[in-house]
């Protein structure tokens, strides 16, 4: 097989043929430390509104594929969504059964298995292959990694992960016919999903005219991959668009700030918490002085009439008016922190809120007082106290249940000490919010 190095200038090569196009300055570069990554050229420069990459729509690869031209089913796409070769289409019943998330899996799985035959392995021949999957995600790593995760945020969602990965495969597969099941395995079904999860951008953002088609589906209920687009390594601080072109077909990501010579060129996915991050991309960010990015998410039972039965709140490792903690900033409803009492800076203002309607609603109270009079801690002592009440039992158990499923021993491999930082960062979240409530003068 060719070098890395090599599938990587056939990726290029295969986009420019498309009509597609690396910005001239910029190079797909490779190390042990960040993969697969955009960077400055020697004696290269990138500029502000420049784009690095160009990529014709019709190289991308989804769901939208799989039913493209479909003789069996009815569907309105765009011609620059290219049907599968002929022969190689699924069943209609397959089609009209399966989730659209789970058939765009699938549809990468028979390109995969392909080879040199499909119009995408230039780009498939760069993803990361079946049989190094498990260095990607922590729901494909081995039980003894898993481990190092029990007790935290993301031990529970890598359960929940599994569990529905398994019955999604269990129930698309038997609809496959009988000569084509032993070739769709769940490992690669697996792979699959490690691929589209790392790797996937919601059609809304880059298709702006999806929601006029006649899918049968809404439009993110599926994932779009975009070829040599998603190298582009993630920052939260990186200023870029995506920019889509319905005249000539293409979408473009745009830088928003200047690189200059050796530069990593990093794409911006939006503001995700370090367990987000962990789970969807297998990597955290450490702590540093400007930048923070670790929070334990909390749930509390939400409007089951809004269509949300669960809500997730974030607790931060410092006060979220502090600069550094921009992820947690993101998703207030409210700005205004300095404000707030002191011991709520550590929580997103609507996992307080949540507390104080739920607790006024057991003293039957009813719940009138404005975010920021609750924010501010001027409610009524009793509903105060039960809110710090509340939130202390809550991170009590959290971090007494960490501790309990602490590993033994030290970490063997990398995979268990990127898990020991993430845990030993969620301890630290825990103690700091805790020490803020027992300072609270009430």
């Amino acid at each position: 097989m060719a070098s890395l190095a090599e599938r990587y200038q056939a990726l290029v090569r295969w986009v420019e043929a498309a009509g597609g196009r690396l910005h001239p300055a910029v190079e797909i570069y490779h190390d042990e430390v960040t993969k697969g990554s955009l960077r400055v050229k020697e004696a290269g420069t990138v500029g502000v509104g420049e784009d690095i990459v160009t990529l014709p729509l019709s190289c991308s690869l989804s769901f939208l594929n799989a039913i493209a031209g479909h003789p069996d089913l009815s569907s309105a796409l765009p011609p620059h969504i290219p049907p599968p070769q002929p022969g190689t289409y699924f069943p209609a019943e397959f089609l009209r059964s399966v989730p659209p998330h789970v058939i765009g899996r699938f549809f990468l799985i028979q390109e995969y298995l392909r080879r040199d035959h499909s119009p995408w392995w230039p780009y498939i021949s760069t993803l990361p292959p079946p049989e190094r999957m498990t260095d990607m995600l922590p729901i494909v790593w081995p039980t003894d990694d898993v481990e190092f995760l029990r007790g935290t945020n993301a031990h529970v969602a890598v359960e929940e992960i599994r569990s529905s990965l398994r019955k999604e495969y269990k129930q698309a597969v038997k609809l496959l016919p009988a000569t084509l099941q032993h070739e769709y395995t769940r490992p690669l079904y697996y792979w699959a999903y490690c691929i589209f999860t790392t790797r996937s951008f919601r059609p809304s953002l880059i298709l702006p005219s999806i929601e006029s088609l006649s899918l049968p589906c809404k439009a993110d209920d599926l994932s779009i991959l975009l070829p040599l687009f998603d190298v582009g390594n993630h920052s939260p601080l990186a200023k870029s668009a995506w920019v889509t072109d319905e005249n000539s077909r293409t979408c473009a990501f745009r830088s928003g700030q200047p690189y200059s010579a050796g530069q990593q060129i990093y794409n911006n996915y939006g503001t995700k918490t370090n367990v987000e991050l962990l789970l969807g991309y297998g990597f955290i960010f450490p702590e540093r002085d400007d930048f923070h990015n670790d929070y334990v998410h909390i749930k509390t039972k939400g409007s089951t009439t809004a269509g949300h039965p669960v809500e997730s709140h974030l607790v931060s490792l410092r006060p979220l008016y502090d600069a550094s903690s921009i992820t947690g900033r993101s998703r207030a409803l409210d700005l205004d922190y300095p404000s707030c009492l002191p011991c709520f800076s550590y929580f997103q203002d609507s996992l307080i809120i949540a507390l104080y309607e739920s607790i006024a609603q057991h003293h039957g109270e009813i719940a009138t007082l404005s975010r920021t009079e609750i924010m501010q801690g001027r409610i009524p002592q009793r509903l105060l106290s039960g809110i710090i009440a509340s939130l202390g039992e809550k991170l009590t158990m959290d971090l007494e249940r960490i501790e309990s499923d602490d590993p033994p021993y030290e970490p063997a491999n990398p995979k268990q000490e990127l898990a020991r930082i993430y845990r030993s960062q969620c301890k630290k979240v825990l103690e700091n919010a805790l020490a803020s409530l027992s300072n609270a003068s009430l």
